[in-house]
């Protein structure tokens, strides 16, 4: 593999959304693991690692010198979670997680971790900064209904049949597809929030469909629901849902649903109709303002 490469597996940042993890795999160094994959000989798995681990320890030492440049400024306080974010994800990121989380079966960081901030399965809603885009939430769902009304094309971006994006922001660019212009409550309320840099997108479900159970990349990116078209089940049946770490939450129009998806999550829509929400991903809301820099600093730099 090429050196740019082994630079984008070194940044633990930027595993693909998608990516399911088995957790009986990890750590395995031959013969076969516990879910039954055959996994890599040992000479050849522990060459492969050790390469991997020379470019990621090289990649966070240029990242600490450059934030350590560009911070220089902020106190020694302001920055002790930024240097152990640095430290853990320079090595093992696993070790450097707590025990609980370690061991917690419905939890997993296939990227980046950042260490200090609560990991919940889900958060609370009601305050800032979602209860403003609760507040946005009908003028939101006015918009939507005004580009459904003009049949504004939803995208089908791979994932399970059924799924489709209209994407606002993609990893942190705003998609010139979007018509923007047509909806100013919407641009106006993301603009109030710390957007992740990751995706912003109104999703739409398809009776039937739903994603697999998956974790999501980075532990410092929180996601947040919004319903907005959220069909009722037949004759008093399920209605669409996502369930974190076992529970279940179904979604309903105009409400604001917050989860960490570090946590295993996975979706179903059980109806005859389409679900829509917006998905917003934010960066978890115990982050300073610093460290949010700090982790769009090094990302940058993969």
């Amino acid at each position: 593999r090429t050196h740019t490469m082994l630079l984008l597996s070194a940044s633990s940042c930027f595993a693909p959304a998608t990516e399911l993890r088995c957790r009986g795999c990890h750590g395995s160094s031959g013969g076969t693991s516990r879910c039954g994959r055959i996994s890599m000989g040992s000479a050849a798995l522990s060459g492969e690692a050790a390469e991997e681990a020379y470019w990621r320890a090289w990649f966070w030492d240029k990242a600490s010198e450059a934030v350590e440049e560009q911070f220089a400024s902020a106190g020694k306080r302001a920055l002790r979670r930024v240097r152990e974010y640095i430290k853990v994800n320079r090595g093992d990121v696993a070790q450097g997680m707590p025990k609980k989380l370690r061991k917690h079966p419905h939890y997993d960081v296939v990227g980046g971790y950042f260490p200090g901030l609560s990991a919940t399965p889900f958060l609370d809603a009601s305050a800032a900064p979602f209860d403003a885009i609760r507040r946005a939430a009908p003028a939101i769902r006015e918009e939507l209904d005004g580009l459904l009304a003009r049949e504004a094309e939803f995208e089908d971006i791979g994932k399970p049949l059924g799924w489709r994006t209209m994407p606002i922001y993609y990893r942190g660019e705003r998609q010139a597809s979007f018509p923007a212009e047509e909806c100013p409550q919407t641009m106006g309320a993301l603009g109030k929030l710390r957007l992740a840099g990751e995706t912003v997108a109104f999703q739409r479900q398809s009776p039937g469909t739903g994603l697999p159970r998956h974790v999501d990349p980075c532990s410092w990116v929180v996601a947040c629901h919004v319903g907005m078209v959220c069909p009722t089940g037949e004759e008093g049946g399920e209605t669409p849902y996502i369930s974190v770490a076992g529970e279940k939450y179904h979604w309903r129009e105009g409400e604001v649903m917050v989860f960490d998806p570090s946590f295993k999550h996975e979706t179903f829509n059980p109806t005859s109709q389409d679900r829509i929400i917006l998905n917003i991903d934010l960066f978890h809301p115990e982050l300073t303002d610093l460290e949010c820099r700090v982790i769009q600093e090094t990302i940058r730099l993969k």
